[in-house]
């Protein structure tokens, strides 16, 4: 017999017949008060007895409906007749009897409620094992297979992670926002987030902020790696820690850009594919020497593998975070490049807008479970380019699942001088014209906070050079 064989599990012993008759008995006794102190914490599945399921469904559905919870409620549930044998030569009226009589006390129905789903998952598990074995019994790939176990099985983690920290009194709630305005009382000028590293964009946003979801979004040549790039680099000079999960980039190209970076200087810049190509001057190439060397001091994770799930991210940064935190320290960020290359579930296969939300939803929600600031990048259809202005709006993103209602802060860059990098006319006069605007906006970029939910809208202009990937406010380009 294999390990795996041994392994498995009866189901009986991944449940509890009597807790879950207990807790089903204190909703009889008691009523909504038990409902409304386990409702966040239990559903209907997760009763191991069918017949637990189904009493606790009617139950959960009359209290929505302001509707009393009793005994002949729990009967009508069961089939609408007491004498009617049910299990083991025991009738639908006496099985009720014995699960009212059987009630837990108040004080004990949450921790019941709890005991319940900790088999409920662990019944998933095994089954998520069961899964994982036919694949291998089946040849199938092993990335495959892997996939598919760690997308079930963050569904347990993450709902294990998220329940102690979804629910707060609005006193508690009110507390902290005090707190708040008194640190920043007595802080004046400072950020409340996480800085940037570009000032007017902070004065903008007050800063990246724990907890919420940032989309960077344009289409391609707009800059958007770039700015992350940079931010990110900010972010990690400040030692706060951060993760970049680039899925079309490889860690190698990414250093380049951000050495590139810190190696900017207007007069000299080292553009980042001649740091690939090693087409350098001596002194470049010994700039490019010290800046790898501070690279090596910044709390800065980078994972280059590709063809990532939201889950795997998710697992990933949650391991890191895990890490730090036995070491003292915290998570700041996560960085994703880009949000439409996150390889979909196949629960909406064929729906690219459900794939969308559904990608968009579990960022946001990751950003809350580690209260770190979620920074994705996005790219925009095509549609932005046949209309005569080219500058994005909201409107862009409506094809894009729930971006716009799941973000908390969306930007978008633009850069004129993509647009007119190449002739649109035979005419001289016209051509020259486009030269002549190309050489003023050249390094201009426009980051325009289209939404943010907690704080004004409105463009800002940065300085950017996108061969040397530096992006600077817009009076400072060193």
């Amino acid at each position: 017999m294999s390990a795996v064989q041994q392994a498995r599990f009866d189901p009986q012993s991944l449940s509890n017949i009597e807790i879950e008759q207990e807790l089903l008995g204190a909703i009889l006794n008691l009523g909504g008060v038990v409902i409304d102190a386990v409702d966040s914490i239990i559903v209907p599945t997760d009763f191991f007895e069918p017949i637990h399921q189904t009493l606790f469904a009617r139950f959960c559905e009359a209290h929505a409906r302001g509707k009393s919870i009793h005994l002949a409620l729990a009967i009508g549930a069961l089939g609408s007749d007491a004498s009617i044998p049910l299990v083991n030569g025991v009738t639908v009226g006496q099985y009720i009897a014995r699960v009212a009589a059987s009630a837990t006390v108040m004080s004990r129905a949450a921790d019941y409620a709890k005991l319940i789903v900790e088999f409920a998952q662990r019944r998933k598990i095994v089954t998520v094992l069961d899964s994982m074995q036919s694949g291998i019994a089946a040849n199938q790939d092993p990335a495959d297979i892997a996939a598919v176990g760690i997308d079930a099985l963050d569904e347990i983690a993450s709902a294990h992670c998220s329940t102690a920290t979804c629910r707060m009194d609005i006193g508690d709630a009110a507390q902290i926002a005090v707190e708040r305005m008194q640190t920043a009382i007595q802080n004046p000028g400072k950020l409340c987030g996480i800085s940037t590293g570009l000032s007017d964009l902070d004065d903008k946003i007050g800063g990246l902020q724990r907890g919420e979801l940032t989309i960077l979004a344009g289409r391609p040549g707009m800059g958007k790696s770039a700015v992350g790039v940079s931010i990110c680099r900010s972010i990690a000079e400040a030692q706060i820690p951060s993760i970049y999960f680039s899925l079309e980039m490889g860690a190698p190209s990414l250093a380049s850009r951000i050495i590139s970076d810190i190696c900017f200087d207007a007069r000299d810049p080292i553009e980042y594919f001649k740091i690939q190509k090693g087409e350098l001057t001596l002194e470049q190439a010994e700039a490019v020497v010290v800046a790898s060397r501070q690279l090596r001091e910044l709390p800065l994770r980078i994972d280059q593998q590709d063809g990532l799930t939201v889950s795997q991210i998710t697992s990933r940064a949650r391991k890191h975070n895990h890490f730090l935190e036995r070491r003292g320290k915290r998570l700041g960020a996560i960085f994703i490049d880009h949000l439409h290359l996150i390889r979909p579930t196949s629960r909406y296969a064929g729906n690219r807008v459900g794939e969308v939300t559904e990608i968009s939803g579990a960022l946001k929600s990751l950003a809350k479970e580690l209260d770190v600031a979620v920074v994705a990048l996005a790219q925009l259809n095509r549609a932005v380019e046949a209309r005569a202005i080219q500058r994005p709006t909201l409107a862009d993103l409506r094809d894009s699942g729930s971006i716009e209602q799941d973000a908390d802060t969306i930007i978008f860059l633009f850069r004129e001088a993509y647009y007119l990098q190449h002739p649109i006319s035979n005419d001289q006069a016209e051509d020259d014209k486009r030269i002549g605007r190309l050489m003023q906006v050249r390094n201009d970029m426009e980051a325009n906070i289209a939404k943010q939910r907690s704080g004004p809208v409105g463009a800002i202009r940065l300085f950017c050079n996108i061969g040397a990937n530096a992006i600077r406010d817009a009076g400072r380009s060193q």
